[in-house]
């Protein structure tokens, strides 16, 4: 198995911007990595000037995609949970994607 990790660059937002930010992240990286044909569905951001890409439901996936979207915020409610606060209405707080591939080893 091997491991690679990136850095996402600091970015500053409102605290009620960072739910939005983190789901326009989230998606958009569940999205390019789905594995076999999906189809898209965008998704226009309230509080920013974006538009992002995740899958879209069919009425065969609809409890894939209510376990995919309440994966998606249980994992964004612990990353708010992890964020310091450091002033007023100001909080931090760092993101870490590591993304991994299962190979077969082959046996001698």
């Amino acid at each position: 198995m091997n491991c690679k990790e990136h850095y996402l660059p600091e970015l500053e937002l409102a605290t009620g911007q960072v739910r939005e930010a983190l789901q326009a992240i989230l998606y958009t990286i569940l999205f390019i990595r789905s594995p076999g044909p999906v189809s898209p569905r965008d998704v226009e951001c309230e509080g920013f000037n974006l538009t992002y890409t995740k899958i879209a439901s069919t009425s065969t996936s609809t409890s894939l995609d209510y376990d995919v979207d309440k994966k998606v915020d249980e994992s964004i409610q612990s990353f708010l949970m992890t964020l310091s606060q450091i002033g007023p209405e100001l909080l931090s707080g760092g993101l870490t994607l590591s993304f991994f591939e299962r190979r077969k080893t082959q046996q001698l």
